[in-house]
């Protein structure tokens, strides 16, 4: 959850009025304030950018001209500008209080003369992964004299034609809470191949969450597989003061697995090095109940002995009984939630039920009506 002061939650839980600056930068240079009639930020865990943005602005606003037209260095053009957007509340006295919701790349723009606007599309810095493939890598494959973080910062920082270096903005990738060490196998970079997915393989064996950062920086932590014992917030109905509007609730087999098999592969012999094993014995997803098997196998050089496997096997487990049961919220707008935070949502009818913020549809002004949320977690076990 993103620091709030402790006016915070109390103002969110009545009345108020939503403050919301876009700003438009070109690297470290800012351009414009972006007025917005309407606006709109989605967080998604389960997409490789996982934030994207879009923004209504009039076309024409106290005679200054929003559609960028044919000019590169316009602040709502598609060559590399970027919105900052920070949202929030005003309390009571008057004071503001926004939060940063992060950078986008600004990828496309839509003028509408007819209704008077101009209608920008914003998607996470991830992109800029994406797109910026391995021209030239002097370092040929990384083999065991590497280390796990010296590779990330290699593919996102530290050369290899490097996507974010030349913006002066951007920092370095962030490390929070893994335990470094050297590769146990090759990890393949060739030119001409996207750079995100030898630190897609990176994160699968380490294991850790890639994700850019409210900063704009790329980070990487331990993947969250669980809810938290406390959530951070509790959206609650039927209350006088209730930040819930509306709940469903779902159910599906799709995405679940309840047992997985991972191994170590020798990088020259392609032998079995290393094997580990996780199932679900309890619950209603136990592999000898009703439920049955469903099970993934995973295969990595990086796994170097069973400990290792037996890590990844039980991390992959997690995130496999973790989409069973989904519930989407409708609620009072509150910035200072972020992906795979842990909640409640308290209804008389429905009972509570905690679990991750998987999606998150944010609106950026008052008349964009609540925010939406999709709530995670294993039936049985909140």
């Amino acid at each position: 959850m993103r620091t709030v002061s402790a006016r915070w939650a109390p103002t969110v839980a009545r009345t108020h009025q939503v403050v919301t600056e876009v700003n438009a930068y070109l690297g470290a240079t800012l351009l414009a304030a972006v007025p917005i009639t309407a606006g709109q930020v989605v967080f998604d865990v389960s997409a490789r950018g996982r934030r994207r943005c879009t923004i209504t602005v009039p076309l024409v606003d106290r005679g200054t001209r929003w559609d960028p037209g044919s000019n590169p260095a316009h602040p709502l053009a598609t060559y590399g500008q970027q919105l900052n957007i920070r949202t929030g509340v005003r309390h009571l006295d008057g004071t503001p209080e926004l939060l940063n919701l992060g950078w986008y790349l600004i990828t496309d723009t839509d003028t509408d003369e007819t209704e008077g606007t101009v209608t920008v599309t914003g998607s996470d810095l991830y992109q800029r992964m994406d797109e910026s493939r391995i021209i030239s890598n002097l370092h040929g494959s990384f083999g065991t004299t590497y280390r796990y973080r010296e590779v990330a910062e290699r593919l996102t920082y530290v050369g290899l034609n490097n996507p974010f270096i030349t913006d002066p903005r951007i920092l370095p990738a962030s490390f929070v809470g893994l335990t470094d060490r050297s590769l146990a196998g090759p990890v393949e970079v060739e030119e001409g191949t996207e750079r995100t997915a030898p630190l897609e393989t990176l994160c699968a064996a380490w294991p850790a969450d890639m994700a850019v950062n409210d900063a704009g920086a790329l980070e990487f932590r331990p993947p969250v597989t669980a809810p938290a014992a406390v959530p951070v917030a509790r959206i609650v109905g039927n209350t006088p003061t209730a930040t819930l509007t509306a709940r469903g609730r779902r159910a599906s087999r799709q995405r679940v697995y309840n047992a997985v098999y991972a191994t170590g592969t020798d990088p020259a012999t392609g032998a079995q090095r290393a094997v580990g094993s996780a199932t679900k014995t309890t619950g209603p997803l136990a592999v000898t109940g009703p439920n049955g098997w469903v099970s993934r196998w995973y295969s990595s050089p990086l796994l170097l002995n069973n400990a290792q496997a037996q890590a990844a096997a039980n991390a992959l487990l997690a995130r496999g009984t973790l989409y069973t049961r989904t519930e989407a919220v409708t609620a009072v707008p509150d910035p200072a939630l972020m992906l795979n935070d842990t909640v409640e949502v308290v209804t008389d009818a429905a009972g509570t039920f905690r679990g991750l913020v998987a999606s998150i549809t944010l609106p950026l002004t008052a008349n964009g009506g609540p925010m939406t949320l999709t709530v995670t977690n294993e039936t049985g076990e909140a």
